[in-house]
């Protein structure tokens, strides 16, 4: 019954299309973020490195909406470990 109940609480609408390369750079980018006590946060100066490296000319709405993934990320993982 529990599990039923979680997994209905996770089904949500697929990505649209023209937001996949931005999720693809997030996950680029959070399968190389620092961890030590806590998960750090991207840094501007890791997003400046993966845009220059990878070709990928972000503008500052695409920055932001990077920037609201890495925030909602580290508090899921964050809410996570508490419960534990």
């Amino acid at each position: 019954m529990q599990r039923a109940k979680h997994e209905a609480a996770l089904i949500c609408p697929p990505l649209p299309d023209e937001f996949a390369y931005l999720w693809n750079a997030f996950l680029r980018l959070n399968a190389r973020r620092s961890v030590g006590f806590a998960i750090e946060p991207i840094t501007f100066l890791e997003l400046d490195a993966f845009t220059r490296l990878s070709g990928l000319r972000l503008r500052p709405w695409e920055i932001a909406i990077l920037e609201d993934l890495d925030l909602l990320f580290r508090k899921v993982h964050t809410v996570k470990k508490d419960a534990e």
